[in-house]
């Protein structure tokens, strides 16, 4: 499981829908929530946390803000591939945001057909419902 220190930005609210807000190495991140401790507050600092098989890599061969653009994803991170290991089916990626690291578990013909190598600076996708709260700050 990937950890992430952040803090909450905004909490938008319909009935009992939640889309939360957060600022992440320079960068924003979203979750959906149907429901929030009362502890989840704007300014709060969290660990947030997203399994490693919920984070896609895009690696765009066109202008990185049109192709963003035309994505759904709310959580379209900038990020550098740290070191890959490679299996036989599955493969595990790591990647740096900031200080943090992400890691992305992808299919081996995925990671070759994207010709992912160390240094590269691709794009890790992650749906708002595949992102969740692990811990608020107590300050």
């Amino acid at each position: 499981m990937s950890q992430l220190n952040a803090r909450i930005e905004a909490i938008d609210s319909e009935q009992s829908l939640n889309i939360v807000t957060f600022l992440c190495a320079e960068q924003k991140l979203q979750m959906v929530s149907l429901e929030l401790n009362e502890s989840i507050q704007v300014g709060k600092d969290v660990t947030l946390a997203c399994k490693p098989t919920s984070v896609a890599i895009a690696k765009p061969t066109v202008e990185v803000e049109s192709f963003c653009a035309m994505l759904s994803y709310a959580n379209q991170l900038r990020v550098e591939v740290v070191s890959i290991e490679r299996g036989v089916l599955l493969s595990s990626v790591m990647l740096a945001l900031g200080s943090f690291e992400l890691e992305s578990i992808l299919s081996t013909s995925a990671l070759e057909r994207l010709s992912l190598k160390a240094g590269d600076e691709v794009i890790a996708l992650i749906k708002a419902n595949e992102l969740s709260i692990l811990a608020v700050s107590n300050d």
